[in-house]
């Protein structure tokens, strides 16, 4: 149940519901059974009237409560769940919808254009504006971090699912997946990030903090990169899940990145 709401008065009545269904189960079974001579016949040979009557217990089990869920036309909020594993471009974001907390899972592809300085970039319109602009506040800060020209390649980023992205607080997934995508860099995907970017490459705090940190450890998440302006959000007593602030997309990028530190050691040698 826990996977499909964390409302209490919810919880209680989907348990109501799947009670009643393993109830009326139950009478059906005992309505079968008496009718059923040879059931008849072994009742008569019991010590009491009063065993030989009894209904038989009432038994809740999971497909009661798969199939109120399935009427209930209820979909589980957790629907990614964290991998020991890095992937290119791909990278888990953190959003906040109502009061709960979600991970979002942000692609990103990078193919060298056929004519220099002719890329494009394609993003899909789902996400929202905000979530646009995002992109392009993106585009610009990697042209400085990497010395690359971004209009050499032609780039598409997907929010997984279509999900709307409610404000700027994407930027900084945004950010890195391109940048994976750009530098073939693997990133962890037990580790979510969320923050908005600014074109100096400073983090930004966002709000939803609480809700997006529940939402990533109910995904299995590991760790969570939050800006540094955020920590006073993050609760003092939290247990299962490590939170790292940060000031910085230079600080990101070895808690992410798979090959950074790597690549860097080998620049350094």
């Amino acid at each position: 149940i826990s996977e499909y709401t964390i409302e209490g008065r919810k919880a209680t009545n989907l348990i109501a519901d799947a009670y009643g269904l393993a109830l009326h189960e139950s009478r059906e079974l005992m309505k079968t059974r008496s009718a059923d001579p040879s059931f008849l016949e072994a009742a008569a040979t019991q010590t009491s009237e009063s065993e030989s009557t009894r209904a038989p217990p009432v038994i809740l089990r999971k497909r009661h409560l798969y199939e109120v869920l399935q009427t209930s036309r209820l979909s589980p909020y957790v629907i990614y769940k964290a991998s020991a594993t890095s992937e290119v471009g791909r990278i888990l974001g953190l959003g906040v919808l109502g009061f709960l907390g979600s991970v979002l899972e942000i692609e990103a592809v990078a193919f060298p254009t056929r004519d220099k300085g002719k890329g494009y970039v394609r993003f899909n319109d789902a996400a929202g504006s905000m979530a646009k602009d995002s992109v392009f506040n993106a585009t610009s800060l990697l042209r400085r971090i990497t010395g690359e020209e971004i209009a050499d390649y032609d780039l598409h980023i997907n929010v997984v699912g279509g999900g709307k992205i409610d404000g700027p607080s994407a930027g900084l997934a945004i950010t890195l997946a391109i940048l994976s995508a750009i530098k073939g860099w693997g990133i962890y995907q037990d580790v979510a990030v969320t923050g908005e970017i600014s074109l100096q490459g400073k983090v930004k705090p966002v709000g939803g903090i609480i809700e997006k940190i529940y939402g990533a450890k109910q995904a299995g998440v590991k760790t969570v990169v939050v800006p540094h302006e955020n920590i006073k959000d993050v609760p003092v007593d939290l247990q299962g899940i490590k939170v790292i602030p940060i000031k910085t997309i230079e600080e990101a990028l070895p808690l992410v990145m798979a090959e950074y530190l790597t690549e860097r050691k080998a620049q350094v040698g």
